[in-house]
């Protein structure tokens, strides 16, 4: 999808005012050469300039001026309307996909979409009204040429329709290297997101921050490399479009009046005139075509993972959730789950796994690192689908109509979990039960909660686990589901959640499965529970505990 065709898309009620003033601006600007033309022609005819030229040349330039206005302004203000919709609806999209298909898709591209290719857009918005503008103007001034000679304008004709020509084919292959280009920046991205988010692994290890160095320049050299053949096709393009206006000017001069005996001195006067007059438009046209090119690219790639994130929607409609408060039962039976790393192409897979969860019980999950234990924790969320077999909720099965409303049953804090700065969802917090589980959590002289926002983030990962953990609290939901939720608590806290908060945690009636390697706490735990022992994507053991 090119740029234009977005607008033309997403633009309704300005989009035939916004056509009829730039024609305005394009015919008040060609008047005005047609009346300095015409002062021109008296001055040279020894009587002062007329009325009527004086007084077109001041009403054509008061029209062009409001028209001006008009165009810039309000085009800046669709566009930008549009970039906001646009992100909107993205983010949107974003928020009803899927896990698995996100991951498909991928971070960076859509980071890069809602960013970077919407700020091309918002940089192409006043570039596209001049490159209107221009274009009009040079279609009226095409129609004075032609009045005031045929062979001047069929010249003007012939080399721009060849210059035309050599644009569109050279466009085409830009428009295939800016998508390359854009490819390598978006790897670029996640080299510099690989800096950020693993600083502690690369700080640690000089080998690894050595190859990934080497890495990112070399990916940051090829994405240099595509930049500059494009760029410098483009330069062609605008050196190319400067000599076409130069030839089109040489042609009028030298070869016009030998082609015809009626074209007099004051006609080529007026002609060279009209089209130095078009020839600043022309320069405009050409030197916003890499603007457009991007703006044309930017455009394609947002609509494209527009239509990607649709496909991912199992339900389009919104609809309002209603998320249940309570829950008897919830069987997994014979469920299989697989999918390939994109990086990688690792093939990971759970299953054929049995399950059943009780309301108000415990289950801890253990097993090494790889057995499948996070995996099977998203597909029991129901953020993975199972690709075979099924779940049942009170005995009915979970399917793509009340998925969502299953997973309202369930608050999380998986190992890679985020912590957001406001208290999204729960607009009704109590601050008396904030301030008493800060205090109890020792987090009351770290942060504080006004109005919804956390005071600060900036906390150890111990302590902003237990801030996840307040949150999900808060959440109130029959099942919390807690992934190594210990794994960077202290000694003394992780014996506090053993020992303390699961047994109020289950004297309140919560429901909870818990990831964990604390087989030592695990061992001396009197709280009735299950412990279930996975390997190799299967559940190979299940015993009960504490009783």
């Amino acid at each position: 999808m090119s740029f234009l065709q977005l607008v033309r898309r997403e633009m309704h009620g300005s989009m035939p005012k916004l056509l009829f003033m730039s024609s305005v601006g394009g015919i008040s600007n060609a008047s005005i050469l047609a009346a300095i033309n015409t002062g021109v022609q008296d001055t040279s005819s020894g009587h002062p300039p007329g009325l009527w030229a004086a007084s077109l040349f001041l009403f054509a330039l008061v029209l062009f001026m409001r028209a001006q206005q008009f165009v810039t302004i309000t085009a800046t203000a669709e566009i930008e309307a549009i970039i906001h919709k646009l992100r909107v609806r993205l983010m949107d999209l974003i928020r009803r996909s899927e896990l698995l298909e996100i991951d498909k898709i991928g971070r960076s591209r859509i980071v890069a979409a809602v960013t970077s290719d919407t700020a091309v857009l918002t940089q192409a918005s006043n570039m596209l009204c001049f490159t209107v503008q221009g274009a009009v103007l040079i279609l009226f001034v095409g129609f004075y040429v032609a009045y005031l000679s045929i062979v001047a304008f069929l010249l003007t004709v012939v080399i721009v329709s060849g210059a035309a020509t050599i644009f569109h084919y050279k466009n085409r292959r830009l428009s295939e290297q800016k998508g390359e280009s854009a490819a390598w920046e978006r790897r670029l991205f996640d080299r510099l997101t690989d800096f950020l988010d693993g600083f502690k692994e690369v700080r640690l290890n000089a080998a690894r921050s050595d190859d990934l160095i080497n890495d990112a320049m070399e990916v940051s050299k090829t994405a240099a490399n595509i930049k500059i053949r494009t760029q410098a096709e483009t330069f062609k393009m605008i050196v190319t479009s400067q000599i076409s206006m130069y030839v089109l000017l040489g042609a009028v001069v030298f070869v016009a009046p030998n082609l015809s005996d009626t074209l007099g001195g004051a006609s080529i006067a007026k002609t060279t005139t009209a089209l130095l007059f078009v020839v600043g438009a022309c320069f405009g046209l050409v030197q916003s075509i890499p603007i457009l090119l991007n703006a044309n690219a930017s455009a394609d790639r947002i609509a494209r993972l527009e239509q990607a994130l649709q496909s991912t929607l199992v339900m389009d409609e919104r609809r309002p959730i209603t998320a249940p408060k309570r829950f008897e039962r919830i069987e997994v039976r014979n469920i299989e789950f697989r999918y390939t790393d994109k990086f990688s192409d690792t093939v990971f897979k759970i299953g054929p796994i049995d399950f059943t969860l009780q309301s108000g019980e415990l289950v801890f999950i253990t097993g090494g690192n790889g057995s499948g234990k996070s995996t099977f924790l998203r597909v029991l969320s129901g953020l993975y689908p199972p690709d075979s077999g099924e779940i049942l909720l009170d005995g009915g099965p979970v399917t793509d109509a009340n998925r969502d409303e299953y997973r309202g049953l369930m608050s999380a804090i998986f190992f890679d979990y985020h912590l957001f700065q406001r208290l999204y969802g729960i607009p009704d917090a109590d601050p008396v039960e904030v301030g008493r589980l800060l205090t109890q959590f020792r987090l009351a002289d770290k942060t504080s909660l006004s109005n919804g926002e956390f005071r600060t983030l900036d906390l150890s990962g111990g302590q902003r686990r237990r801030l996840a953990l307040i949150v999900s609290l808060l959440e109130k939901r029959p099942i919390m589901l807690l992934d190594e939720w210990t794994a960077e608590q202290d000694p003394e806290f992780r014996r506090k959640f053993y020992d303390e908060l699961l047994p109020e945690l289950m004297q309140a009636g919560a429901t909870i499965v818990v990831i964990t390697h604390d087989d030592r706490y695990l061992d001396e735990l009197h709280l009735p529970a299950r412990r279930i022992k996975m390997d190799e994507g299967r559940i190979v053991e299940q015993r009960s505990m504490g009783e």
